[in-house]
């Protein structure tokens, strides 16, 4: 039975991209700057008592003024139950009209009211000091290739045959 190293005899050396550490790998330092920007993103949020799923809900709905819990589920990556908590939860605070008491089948669309539109553009303000350039450290010209270059990204992963 072969025991791990204990340090006495020689280890094989690492591989190039290994020795050189993570931060030389384009992936794991746009998931580093991606988990910053979501905590970040999180932080300024509940400045004004909202959540990042809240807001991406409220955002959707804002835009196109009925949707489904369905499509919602959909295009935030969430389970249908996990949305339905959701919904719930915003029905509960005023910020959205679920109706209650639908057949099987029959589409329910959820809709954004006065009060979640309001909580939606409160958010406005914070949102836009995290969106200027010099927020993240970068000129106005870097911030628009930045933005050129994740929207690539974000295209090749959604094409890639493995998908998401």
């Amino acid at each position: 039975m072969e025991h791990p190293s204990d340090g006495g005899g020689q280890e094989p050396p690492l591989p190039g991209w290994l020795a050189a550490g993570p931060t030389g790998i384009t992936a794991y330092a746009l998931a580093r700057a991606g988990a910053e920007m979501n905590a970040a993103f999180a932080r300024r949020l509940a400045t004004v008592g909202l959540r990042p799923h809240t807001f991406f809900v409220l955002v959707h709905l804002a835009r196109e003024p009925a949707l489904t819990s369905a499509e919602l589920a959909r295009r935030l990556a969430m389970t249908p139950q996990s949305m339905s908590t959701l919904l719930q939860g915003l029905a509960d605070a005023g910020w959205v009209d679920r109706p209650v008491g639908a057949r099987r089948g029959q589409r329910v669309d959820v809709r954004l009211t006065a009060a979640g539109r309001q909580a939606l553009e409160a958010a406005g303000p914070v949102l836009a000091e995290l969106g200027r350039p010099e927020a993240i450290g970068l000129t106005a010209e870097e911030s628009a290739t930045l933005h050129a270059l994740l929207d690539r990204v974000l295209q090749a992963l959604a094409a890639a045959p493995e998908g998401r």
